[in-house]
């Protein structure tokens, strides 16, 4: 692949704003109950496996944006419109997607991060104290036409940010352009998924290789403290790529989506990988995207793609792939996050057209699965749909560490 591609739509605010563009495994939104006949991507043929799989939840879905901010920090009753749902004490800090905006929820307090309106893919330092994000802008690239010219065409750049829990001034981490000097033509590359290691290293699916190097395929590759990029040593083919990276907490494996799409399904299945030993663990069976591993590294919630059920929020054994524990049955479910305990989920679930943060508190015996104690809905408001949440494991109102 190029550095330029058509291939990924990109999802649209309501206000017109492109939000951060990422593929989504061959997953189309959730929708109402389709007719008989219509299944889960619709009516009519697929125009072809890869077009499919780069579909955005959020393409579908839009994003919503928030009417009317007052302020960037709203109290304990949920601010304008009581957006907060009641008896809410967030331990640590939620980010989330608003309006193409990042916002956090810390125990009872709702703060707007970032003015948007292109933010997305929020994740979190170990120690909590830094939240690493993905924003595109527009430039304005080079393309040659039949006549050997150069034609203008406009770019979606992502850049890769952090921004300090307490405050502080936004960094760049990492800029997307792609500058070929020689004939001076400009290409975006894709930037998104970002995982921060204990030891800093950040995991990205990227096809970024440097400011002058040209293309390669989105898979995961690795982003050094010292600014360095080297790819991932990942030994199984993947046509489509790799996505979804996400670390053990002792940093020992990475968990990775290895992309796949066959006769209308989505084939695309996690898999570990131990980064002494250079091995490959294949986890369960095909069909599960978006891997958070729990904090004592014995569980594993995805998301479980299913072509006439939808997508549903399931809690898999690291140690023998199976499915000890479907969260939701609703087939409108997506993007698991574990709190920094593991006694807690957050994902996202639609809202008629939009979605809603949603948070199930588990019973984690020491041994045995974990089990539903109680569901809840966080905010009554909408928030963006293609935007995975995130759970750092500081309070805004705590002290901040240092950067990994």
């Amino acid at each position: 692949m190029t550095g330029h591609r058509s291939l990924r739509p990109k999802p649209r605010l309501r206000s017109d704003r492109s939000a951060v563009a990422r593929p989504f495994h061959g997953l189309r939104p959730p929708t109402p109950a389709p007719s008989s006949g219509g299944g889960w991507f619709g009516r009519g043929p697929m125009v072809a496996p890869i077009v499919a799989f780069a579909l955005l939840l959020a393409a579908a879905l839009g994003t919503w944006q928030l009417a009317a901010l007052s302020s960037r920090a709203e109290g304990g009753d949920g601010g304008e419109g009581g957006d907060l749902a009641e008896g809410i004490d967030i331990d640590g800090t939620i980010a989330f997607a608003r309006g193409g905006a990042l916002w956090s929820l810390s125990g009872s307090t709702l703060t707007q991060l970032t003015d948007g309106p292109t933010d997305g893919e929020p994740a979190w330092s170990p120690d909590g104290s830094w939240l690493y994000f993905v924003r595109q802008r527009n430039e304005i690239g080079g393309r040659r036409n039949a006549s050997g010219g150069i034609a203008p065409y406009r770019l979606k750049v992502p850049s890769l940010m952090r921004i300090g829990l307490r405050g502080g001034g936004e960094e760049l981490v990492l800029d997307g352009l792609v500058e070929d000097p020689n004939p001076k033509l400009n290409f975006s590359s894709f930037i998104f998924d970002p995982a921060i290691a204990p030891d800093g290293r950040i995991a990205l699916a990227t096809d970024y290789k440097g400011p002058s190097l040209l293309g390669g395929d989105v898979i995961i590759r690795f982003l050094g403290r010292d600014g360095s990029i080297t790819v991932a040593d990942l030994p199984d083919e993947a046509p489509y790529g790799h996505q979804d990276p996400a670390w053990s907490a002792d940093g020992a494996s990475l968990y990775y989506v290895q992309n796949g799409y066959a006769q209308g399904e989505s084939a695309s299945r996690i898999v570990r990988y131990d980064v002494a030993s250079d091995g490959v663990v294949r986890i369960g069976t095909t069909g599960f995207i978006e891997p958070a591993v729990s904090p004592d590294g014995r569980w594993i919630a995805a998301t479980r793609l299913e072509k006439r059920r939808g997508s549903d929020v399931v809690v898999m054994s690291v140690a023998t792939g199976e499915v000890v524990l479907e969260v939701t049955r609703t087939g409108r479910s997506w993007s698991p996050a574990w709190s920094p305990d593991g006694t807690a989920l957050i994902f996202l679930a639609a809202l008629g057209s939009e979605a809603s943060l949603q948070q199930v508190v588990l019973n984690a015996p020491a041994s045995g699965p974990p089990t539903i104690v109680s569901s809840e809905q966080l905010l009554r408001n909408p928030v963006d749909a293609g935007v995975r949440p995130a759970w750092g494991v500081l309070r805004s109102d705590g002290n901040g560490g240092s950067a990994p």
